[in-house]
């Protein structure tokens, strides 16, 4: 197989759509009135609970929700102190939050979408446990918008305004624990169209315009968890697959690379399965020994132990599959890694051991060839072997035949979680249509053509529009103008420049001063936008100089409540006057004049610092640089 950075994308037919979760920054969560925010504090409780799929407006079940529901799980939910009634399902969803409806309608209209006039609020299954009720609400808001890109156009599918699901704390064989804190959160889904990529690096440029465009409302949230993107990707003779959960932007092209070389391995593998005339039929899951007495006397720490706990050593033959459950799929991950994978999540079993990769685990030759000739093995035949309680082994022996069978048809389509490395493993099948149905517990949102267009008519200035006026309008350097359009703080930053502080030095506080004290430890989060203007009105006042602004800011970033007053005289930054100012660089003059007598002119860069020693904060610098050369010159002359 070609190394993933060689591939003719463009001949394999690479296609790839984009799904965006973006958390909003409102003062309440959607369908509540709760603080949409995370809470750590001791837990108070946890409640158990049990799902079960239901059936469709059509009468149907969704395959996706049928699969979780095999998978028996015991859903165990932690509940701090901020939780209310809804979070639990106790009570129907309160009215939706308009905030949150406004500002989805915002970003709908900023991605050039046709934005509906009224919403209906639907429900998605999910019996993962990851939502109590076992749905999620979720509306759609807009539909075929498009984002331009400097070489082409992004179709853009859908937004939908919708309710977060609880953060996972922990999984293990069948329980899983969620924390109910971020239940409720609201954010929006924007999903592009499927497109065509000459190269994965493309998908980097398109979920950085949208998200450029995001925060260019100053109004969602951020920081790792608040965005998330999924990926939907297939080539022409694979077939779609879901990856969940990318979190960081940059591993976007590396998720895309290796599901291309994973497909393509796949396919290679359904090539082989053809050329050994194997068929899907030859495979039935019933065909089962046992074989536990052939370890009776193992070494291996690993069998005795489960021997011990009295689990069922069960193993079942694969014909004529020998080599290829070692057979690479992804990096380093296996086919037989994709079976393990598929019993783990379907039954919470540990997983597979299989004679392609025995002997192993104390697991020696000879209880491979034993185990080999039990089953009457020729060379082209494989075994695997799973332990555990027997309903459970059972379970898995019908998810590894139903898996190889799939293998016959080259690439299922699935969804996968997304892992730190650029691989993925098995999470569920696709969802279909039929989980998705209208929620019997709200009302329709009618919106006026009157509210949409004082949506529409204020929007903010798209990022590149805004990008280019600050570069040739306001003379910023690219860089930093290109960070600051997306800043939280950029409305501050036109606050700041419209009553008059010169627009580099509030950028570079805004975006580099601020940054920097945060880096140092410094709470810079107690920095209101309110105190920022105050100490700006200050110095456009003339009553503090430039070199007071980062004292100030740490002051007040300790001292929030506290007035201008206050800190300007607890830091002693009283400006001096013009004469007090002469009076202290003559000190520093008289101070010096040995070294200045050696040095002449050359002496400048020394005094300078003496004098900003002494004055910093309570005097302009450049005021300072200007009264030392006058009186060092008149000095060197006299």
């Amino acid at each position: 197989m070609a190394q993933n950075n060689d591939y003719d994308y463009s001949a394999l037919g690479l296609k790839c759509g984009l799904e965006l979760h973006q958390q909003l920054e409102t003062k309440r969560k959607l369908f509540c009135y709760c603080k949409p925010e995370l809470n750590d504090k001791k837990t108070l409780a946890t409640i158990i609970r049990f799902m079960r799929p239901t059936l469709s407006e059509l009468g149907e079940y969704d395959k996706a929700a049928l699969q979780e529901f095999k998978k028996r799980k015991k859903i165990i939910y932690e509940i701090p102190d901020s939780v209310c009634t809804y979070e639990l399902d106790e009570t129907p969803p309160f009215k939706p939050d308009p905030d949150a409806i406004d500002l989805a309608l915002k970003i709908a209209f900023l991605l050039n979408m046709d934005v509906f006039d009224e919403l209906q609020i639907n429900r998605k299954q999910y019996l993962d446990g990851s939502i109590p009720s076992g749905f999620q609400r979720t509306m759609i808001v807009g539909v075929n918008g498009q984002v331009q890109l400097a070489e082409k156009t992004i179709p853009l599918e859908m937004l939908a305004l919708e309710e977060d699901s609880c953060r996972e704390i922990k999984s293990s064989g069948r329980s899983i624990t969620w924390r109910v804190d971020r239940l409720s959160i609201p954010l929006v889904e924007i999903t592009t169209k499927t497109f065509s990529l000459q190269s994965p690096e493309e998908i980097t440029s398109v979920a950085e315009t949208i998200g450029r465009i995001l925060r260019a409302t100053g109004k969602v949230k951020r920081g790792i968890g608040t965005i998330r993107q999924d990926l939907n990707i297939s080539i022409a003779k694979g077939a779609r697959v879901e990856i969940k959960g990318v979190q960081k932007l940059e591993l976007l092209p590396l998720f895309i690379k290796l599901e291309v070389e994973r497909q393509l391995a796949l396919l290679e593998l359904q090539e082989e399965l053809a050329k050994r005339k194997l068929t899907p039929e030859m495979f039935q899951s019933d065909t089962w020994k046992d074989c536990l007495a052939l370890f009776k006397q193992t070494k291996s720490e690993f069998l005795r132990k489960a021997i011990q706990k009295r689990w069922k050593i069960y193993a079942l033959k694969l014909e004529g599959l020998a080599g290829l459950l070692g057979k690479k799929i992804q990096l380093e991950r296996t086919f037989g890694k994709e079976l393990a994978e598929r019993v783990k999540v379907m039954t919470g079993l540990g997983g597979i051991l299989h004679t392609d990769e025995l002997p192993k685990l104390g697991i020696s030759e000879q209880e491979v060839e034993q185990l080999k000739n039990h089953f009457n093995c020729t060379e082209k035949d494989a075994v695997v072997i799973v332990i555990g309680q027997k309903a459970a082994v059972l379970a898995a022996f019908d998810e590894i035949i139903l898996r190889i069978k799939e293998a016959f048809a080259g690439v299922p389509q699935e969804t996968r979680q997304a892992l730190e490395d650029g691989t993925t493993m098995f999470r569920r099948y696709l969802g279909g249509a039929s989980r998705l149905y209208p929620d019997t517990d709200s009302y329709p949102i009618v919106l006026s053509e009157k509210h949409l267009k004082k949506i529409k008519d204020n929007l903010p200035e798209l990022p590149d529009v805004r990008l280019k006026r600050y570069v040739s309008e306001l003379k910023l350097p690219h860089e930093i103008a290109y960070k600051l359009v997306i800043s939280p703080k950029v409305e501050l930053f036109e606050k700041l420049v419209k009553n008059g502080t010169e627009p580099m030095l509030a950028a570079i506080t805004l975006e580099q001063i601020i940054k920097a004290l945060a880096r140092e430890g410094v709470e810079t989060a107690n920095l209101t936008d309110e105190c920022i203007l105050g100490i700006f009105t200050l110095l456009n006042a003339g009553k503090i100089s430039k070199e007071a602004i980062e004292s100030l800011l740490k002051y007040f970033a300790e001292h929030p409540k506290d007035t201008l007053e206050m800190a300007v005289t607890a830091l002693g930054l009283k400006q001096l006057t013009p004469t007090e100012v002469e009076q202290i660089i003559s000190k520093v003059l008289a101070a010096n004049e040995e070294y200045i007598e050696k040095n002449g002119e050359h002496a400048f860069g020394k005094l300078m610092g003496d004098v900003m020693e002494i004055v910093r904060g309570k005097v302009d610098g450049q005021i300072v640089n200007e009264k030392l050369k006058k009186l060092l010159k008149e000095k060197l002359n006299s």
